[in-house]
């Protein structure tokens, strides 16, 4: 449960879903067509996973709670 509430305390986490409600909207309006949005999309979940993997990074190092 831990995980979750830190998931949803998490900036990278809402600017991953802004991104991909922005997508989803510019695909619904018809201003980037599938092959765009599945390209965006993509560079979104590429962007959270990489912060993910920085922040868990530290965290290890750091020798592990804070």
């Amino acid at each position: 449960m831990e995980k979750w509430t830190a998931l949803l305390h998490s900036r990278k986490f809402w600017a991953l879903v802004a991104a991909l409600t922005g997508c989803a909207a510019g695909l619904a309006l018809g201003e980037i067509n599938p092959w765009q949005a599945l390209q965006a999309a993509i560079a979104a979940l590429a962007a959270f996973m990489t912060g993910v993997a920085i922040e868990d990074s530290g965290f290890h190092r750091r020798g592990g709670s804070q």
